[in-house]
C-alpha cells in the first residue's frame, strides 16, 4: 500500500468512525421482557451504564488488535409511559445517552477522547397481541434519532453523529414450560446522511442495517429466595445478537465499514424491592467484520417503576 493509500484509507476510517462507535443504538438495544407491557398509566424511570473493550476489524484492514482500540464508557437514562389504545398497550419512550470515549488508538494513530451527549432518540410502541395469561407478546416500536448530540467534525470520535436515524423494532414474547420465556426481535435501521464528515464538507452514507436478538430466559426466583427471602421476579438468560449490513460510503466511495457484529450475551435481573429492579448483562463479540470488535462489555441497569 502506497502512503498516498494509507492516508486515504485513514480519511475514510476517520469519517466512518463516527458512526461505528458512538451510534446511539446502545439504548435501544434489547434485554428480555423489554417487551412486556406495564398497566396502562405505568412510568418506568431507567438508568444504564455500559462499559466496554474494543479492538478493530475492518473489511479493508482486517483486525488489529495490537495497534487498534477504544474503551466506551457510555450511560443512558431513559422514560417510559405506558398507556392503552382499544384495550391494546402502548408505549412512549424518550431516550438520552451520554459519555466518554477514551484510549482510542488506530493504526498507531492517537484518537482523541470524545465527551458529551449523544443523540436523543423519541418512541412510541405498540402490541398487536397482549396475553398475559398465555404469556404471549407481539408488538412494534419506532425510535427516531434526533441530529443534536455533541459532534466536532474535525474529531474522529463523536458521541452525536450528525445525522437522522430511524430505527423500526418487532418482537415476539412466548413463556413456555412454566420457568422458561423466549424472546425474539428483529429490527431494520435507515440512516441519513452526515453532510459534515471527513474533511467537514464530505458526505458519509450508510445503508441499512439489520439487527436480529434472541433470549432464552429461565425463572430462577425459588433458587435466588433459599439465600435472600425478598427477592422477586429472579431470571437469567443467554442471549445472541447479530447485526448485518450498514455499508458506509464517503462521497460514494467505501469505507471500509459496516455493522456485521455476532455478540453472546448473559444477563441476570430481579426485583430489588417491588418497584426497583436490577439488570446486569455481560457480552462478547464472537465476530466483528467493518466495525470496533467489542471484547467485553459490561452493561448494568436501574429500572424505577411508578
Amino acid at each position: 500500500m502506497t502512503t498516498q493509500c494509507q492516508a486515504s484509507l485513514w480519511i475514510w476510517l476517520a469519517a466512518g468512525l463516527t458512526t461505528g462507535i458512538a451510534s446511539p443504538c446502545l439504548a435501544v438495544d434489547y434485554q428480555p421482557f423489554d417487551w412486556v407491557p406495564f398497566a396502562a398509566g405505568t412510568n418506568v424511570a431507567m438508568g444504564y451504564y455500559d462499559y466496554g473493550v474494543h479492538a478493530f476489524n475492518g473489511t479493508i484492514a482486517g483486525t488489529a488488535n495490537n495497534n487498534a482500540s477504544l474503551d466506551s464508557h457510555i450511560g443512558v437514562a431513559r422514560y417510559l409511559h405506558y398507556g392503552e389504545i382499544s384495550e391494546h398497550p402502548y408505549v412512549l419512550d424518550f431516550i438520552l445517552p451520554f459519555g466518554a470515549l477514551t484510549n482510542g488508538e488506530l493504526d498507531g494513530h492517537r484518537l482523541d477522547d470524545a465527551s458529551g451527549v449523544g443523540d436523543p432518540i423519541a418512541s412510541a410502541g405498540y402490541w398487536f397481541i397482549n396475553q398475559p395469561q398465555q404469556k404471549r407478546y407481539l408488538s412494534a416500536a419506532t425510535f427516531l434519532s434526533l441530529p443534536i448530540g455533541t459532534y466536532d467534525n474535525h474529531k474522529v470520535l463523536n458521541l452525536g453523529l450528525n445525522r437522522w436515524q430511524n430505527d423500526l423494532q418487532v418482537d415476539f414474547t412466548q413463556g413456555f414450560l412454566d420457568k422458561y420465556t423466549l424472546d425474539v426481535a428483529a429490527d431494520w435501521i435507515w440512516y441519513g446522511d452526515n453532510t459534515k464528515a471527513g474533511a467537514g464538507d464530505q458526505t458519509l452514507s450508510q445503508s441499512a442495517s439489520y439487527t436480529a436478538y434472541l433470549w432464552l430466559s429461565r425463572d430462577i426466583t425459588p433458587e435466588i429466595q433459599r439465600a435472600f427471602p425478598n427477592t422477586s421476579n429472579a431470571f437469567i438468560s443467554v442471549g445472541y445478537a447479530g447485526t448485518f449490513g450498514g455499508d458506509l460510503t464517503l462521497d460514494g466511495v467505501s469505507t471500509g465499514l459496516k455493522t456485521e457484529e455476532h455478540q453472546i450475551r448473559l444477563t441476570y435481573m430481579q426485583f430489588i424491592t417491588p418497584t426497583v429492579q436490577g439488570l446486569l448483562s455481560l457480552n462478547h463479540d464472537m465476530a466483528a467484520n467493518g466495525q470496533f470488535r467489542q471484547d467485553f462489555g459490561l452493561l448494568a441497569r436501574v429500572a424505577i417503576i411508578f
